[in-house]
């Protein structure tokens, strides 16, 4: 056998297992990762990008997709003159956050979408958030901005219903709110990442959520996500 015969055999057998080597990795990793935790609510296995949008915050200012980049965010939405589930649930977020260990608090940021433009002005929402957590961002539409508050909402899935009182009109202000409740998680890349649901009630029968359970299940899904995106590194590929 010649030499160069032998150095292509050779080499066809390094790549060979080399390709093999590769392929066990993948295998292994593939088994040994954990599945996806147990949540209240549901993690997205593919996150979810939002539709273009423009919102003003409670200081203002322009508020649009870019502004999503670079943090966690976790959104409620509601309304400031509701009487009991938002006040309620803007309490268990603010003792949430000061709940949560340095890592994972310093790049989350709590959004408090209003439903309800019409009331809620930047000036109404900065007043009512004081009252909470000074670092929470409120957000309503831009004045003219319906649309594009619209597609905020639709691109979360954010449920809302204004009800005028019988014989009014929106317009004269007379109106009951309705709204889901949920909390929305959003990557920082901006996608919506996970939704999680209320698992307890109240006294009087209002949904709400504990706090243990929203540290186990926010944390959870962080060190799911981070371990995930480790397997891609060293295996170059999504397993």
């Amino acid at each position: 056998m010649s030499m160069q015969h032998r150095q292509r055999m050779l080499l066809g057998f390094i790549l060979a297992n080399s390709a093999v080597a590769v392929a066990a990795v993948a295998v292994t990793l593939l088994f040994s990762r954990p599945p996806p935790p147990q949540i209240q609510g549901v993690l997205l296995p593919d996150a979810r990008d939002l539709a273009a949008f423009e919102l003003t915050d409670h200081r203002g200012n322009d508020f649009r997709n870019g502004d999503l980049q670079g943090h966690w965010h976790l959104i409620i939405y509601g309304f400031t003159t509701c009487p009991d589930v938002c006040p309620a649930t803007l309490a268990e977020l603010a003792r949430f956050r000061a709940r949560l260990t340095p890592e994972f608090r310093q790049d989350l940021q709590i959004l408090f979408y209003s439903v309800d433009y019409r009331r809620d002005t930047p000036a109404q929402l900065a007043s009512y958030l004081s009252f909470f957590d000074d670092s929470f961002i409120g957000l309503t539409a831009a004045e003219g901005g319906e649309a594009g508050a619209a597609a905020f909402a639709a691109s979360l899935g954010i449920l809302s219903v204004l009800e005028p009182a019988p014989g009014s009109t929106l317009n004269e202000d007379d109106y009951k709110v309705s709204h889901g409740v949920s909390l929305l998680l959003l990557n920082p890349e901006g996608q919506l990442q996970a939704v999680l649901e209320p698992g307890r009630r109240d006294s009087n029968g209002f949904p709400g959520f504990a706090i243990d359970t929203l540290i186990e299940d926010y944390t959870a899904i962080r060190r799911h996500l981070e371990r995930h995106a480790a397997a891609i590194s060293a295996t170059g590929q999504d397993v």
